[in-house]
């Protein structure tokens, strides 16, 4: 292959890394501040960590590095926005090392020089820490108010971190900023506006259990729901499995990444899968990686972002079908105390039994629940606004960017997040009630499934 082939099959082996750009215009025209300072750095000098990171030391500080995105919003207090990185480091709660971003601009040589201004953890300090794991962080690289003329409403290519500000740099992260709107395919006819909900699922981990018949079913039901597209990260799925994603991937409902540990543990099936079993912390840290780099890729093409996993709905209730009609009914709410809204709309946890007859569709033959809901503030799954929220977990929104509220509990008259168990432990007959919540679907689901299967076997 010529070396433009090997460029673009390098970039779909390594989607962070943009080799089009060194290849096509920095290297040709030696991007650098000068002579001594600054120059671009070659891809194939780049410190690669697990496929998908890249390593940066600074100190007695190690970070590694996922990727890079343009934070434009407008509660963003820079005007110019923020290149946010999402990354890990070897610490947490300490002070951090003076550490450099290199922003590298389109028909620009020379970098764009600004030390990181915010170094914020992902994961509360207060929560369980070990010494020496692998914390997730989003670190802050203003663009500054003064630049070159031609700059002015340009966006920044690439990024890189550098402990001394003439280094050149061991890392380069394509800068993400996705303005494409994708819309809400549900048509609400009562509603002044349409909301576009993209959900986020941490990584799949199916190496020995076929849930390929389930997880069409979950995605066809997302889809009922009102979710626009479904986002996905994968460690290692079996073949069966690995052929339902490859199908929503064609539709472009699914957009599927492949992802590795940042504490560099190899990727092998027996391997992964125990130590996701047994580090329950470090399996933890991880997930957030997931949920915060599906959150900033798509902030601009959606209102609101999902975190769920595929044991869980959130339902709406009553003559309530739709996530919009959902929200609808939450922001007609809004108060003069809160004019912008909440950073997010969250769901009180119902816990349903999980039994499986195969000649009926998971999610429609489990209907006992239990009869209270979870506390209110225990496993709930949420609506993050896409405009204000900032940092997230897999329950809720950790940071937001100033102007909204705190968020808000969608009350259970209008909609619960209905998550299913195996076995609800100690659970008697007495504690249960049946919740037919989901039969409203019934037809349209069996219907969207049956087609799919048909798809997959022709």
């Amino acid at each position: 292959p010529s070396l433009e082939e090997l460029v673009l099959k390098m970039e779909v082996e390594l989607p962070e890394v943009d080799f089009s750009f060194w290849y096509r215009t920095a290297n040709p025209q030696s991007y650098k501040m000068n002579k001594s300072c600054a120059q671009y750095p070659d891809p194939f000098d780049l410190q690669l960590h697990n496929f998908y990171w890249q390593t940066l030391v600074n100190g007695n500080v190690t970070f590694q590095l996922y990727a890079a995105y343009l934070d434009k919003r407008a509660a963003v207090e820079s005007p110019r926005g923020v290149v946010r990185i999402l990354a890990t480091a070897n610490q947490i709660g300490n002070e951090f090392p003076a550490t450099h971003c290199q922003l590298w601009y389109a028909d620009h040589q020379e970098p764009i020089l600004v030390l990181i201004s915010e170094y914020i953890s992902v994961w509360p300090r207060v929560w369980n820490i070990k010494p020496l794991l692998s914390y997730p962080h989003l670190l802050s690289c203003p663009i500054p108010d003064e630049l070159p003329f031609q700059l002015h409403d340009a966006t920044p290519r690439t990024v890189s971190l550098t402990a001394q500000v003439c280094d050149r740099a061991s890392n380069s992260l394509r800068v993400h900023y996705n303005l494409q709107a994708v819309p809400n395919t549900i048509n609400s006819q009562a509603s002044e506006s349409t909301l576009s909900f993209g959900v986020c699922i941490k990584a799949f981990q199916f190496p020995f259990v076929d849930v390929s018949q389930r997880l069409i079913e979950w995605f066809e039901l997302q889809r009922l729901l009102g979710t626009s597209r479904i986002y996905a990260y994968e460690y290692d799925v079996l073949p069966a499995v690995q052929r339902v994603l490859d199908y929503y991937q064609s539709t472009g409902y699914l957009e599927l990444r492949p992802l590795t540990m940042a504490n560099g543990a190899p990727s092998l099936r027996h391997y992964l899968h125990s130590l996701i079993q047994n580090r329950l912390l470090v399996k933890r840290l991880n997930e957030l990686i997931p949920f915060n780099d599906c959150f900033y890729r798509n902030m601009y093409r959606h209102d609101y972002m999902v975190n769920v996993d595929v044991d869980e709905v959130i339902m709406p209730l009553g003559e309530l079908h739709n996530w919009q009609q959902v929200a609808d009914a939450v922001l007609q709410n809004k108060t003069s105390k809160c004019p912008n809204g909440y950073n997010a709309m969250c769901f009180t946890n119902s816990q349903f039994s999980d039994h499986n007859d195969p000649d009926e569709l998971f999610f429609l033959q489990n209907t006992m629940r239990l009869r209270n809901y979870s506390a209110q503030n225990q496993a709930i799954k949420c609506f993050h606004n896409a405009r204000y929220s900032l940092t997230l977990h897999n329950h809720y929104t950790l940071q937001t960017l100033p102007g909204s509220c705190t968020f808000q509990f969608v009350d259970t008259s209008l909609a619960h997040m209905q998550h299913y168990f195996r076995k609800i432990k100690n659970a008697t007959l007495r504690e249960m009630v049946e919740d037919h919540s989901i039969a409203k679907y019934a037809t349209e689901l069996r219907a969207a499934v049956r087609q799919v299967l048909i798809k997959l076997d022709e």
